[in-house]
């Protein structure tokens, strides 16, 4: 029984080397044949998941807190948002009220490839150019004080909005949950029922309770001293209640706190 050579060796290691390598091309263009169509925020038509992140930065935060707001943004982003997903960040000031826009908003692109048959330096940059760095910067904006912190009507507008329409959706929301707006202050409350109607009377008319469908809700909590336990008691009981319309597989409510503990100034 005849062995083969060693040039009958080689010439059969070219020949898989090179059949590897078309398949390779072959692959490659077959996948950027088949991409979607990418829009300037690197979302295709069909956006199967989103997530809005909402961060209160109408009053006086400590520096460990923000840190912490950052941190955990930032670990939703590299653990558990998904390829595709529309990430879109707000903060909430006076001019919510009537000017409520995304200072980030972007789809969140491929990180890495395989230097097989991607170019993955251009893979990772992109990555960084049109979706990591943007949102450090956003980040990284400071502070906007104001005298009111209008948090649900910010919130309800999200729930009818694009930014919260995907088949499955988040809400993150950084905030000390002190509501205060000429709809309803928590400051000085004392009954959730009576928040409750407050705030419905004043939003008859318009949407009165965000109704979300299939939305994952995410509470972050800024800590703040001496505002007493009547008001903490208010201010849960009427999230509790702001917050009781969500349907879908992935709905859902979690609370979490953050480090830190300033008054209210």
């Amino acid at each position: 029984m005849s062995t083969l050579s060693k040039k009958d060796k080689q010439g059969f290691l070219l020949i898989a080397s090179v059949a590897l390598l078309v398949l390779a091309l072959f692959v490659a263009n077959y996948q950027r044949s088949n991409k979607p169509k990418l829009d300037e925020r690197s979302c295709s038509a069909d956006i199967a998941r989103s997530t809005a992140i909402v961060i209160d930065r109408s009053d006086d935060t400590p520096s460990q807190t923000i840190d912490e707001i950052v941190a955990r943004t930032k670990q939703f982003v590299s653990e558990r948002a998904q390829e595709g997903e529309l990430v879109s960040l707000f903060e909430i000031s006076g001019s919510s009220r009537t000017s409520l826009k995304p200072v980030f908003s972007a789809c969140l692109p491929k990180r890495d490839g395989n230097d097989l048959y991607e170019n993955r330096r251009k893979i990772q940059r992109y990555f960084e150019e049109r979706f990591a760095k943007p949102l450090d910067q956003a980040l990284a904006q400071p502070p906007m004080r104001s005298e009111s912190s209008p948090i649900s009507e910010a919130i309800i507008d999200l729930s009818a909005s694009q930014y919260l329409a995907a088949p499955a959706n988040r809400l993150i929301v950084f905030s000390d949950l002190l509501q205060n707006s000429p709809n309803a202050s928590l400051y000085r409350c004392s009954a959730a029922k009576a928040a409750i109607a407050d705030f419905k009377s004043h939003r008859a008319g318009a949407i009165e309770r965000p109704t979300f469908r299939n939305v994952a809700i995410e509470l972050n909590v800024i800590p703040r001293e001496g505002i007493g336990r009547d008001v903490v008691a208010c201010r849960d009981g009427f999230w509790a209640w702001f917050f009781g319309d969500d349907d879908g597989p992935d709905a859902g409510l979690t609370t979490k706190m953050l480090p830190g503990g300033a008054k209210i100034q």
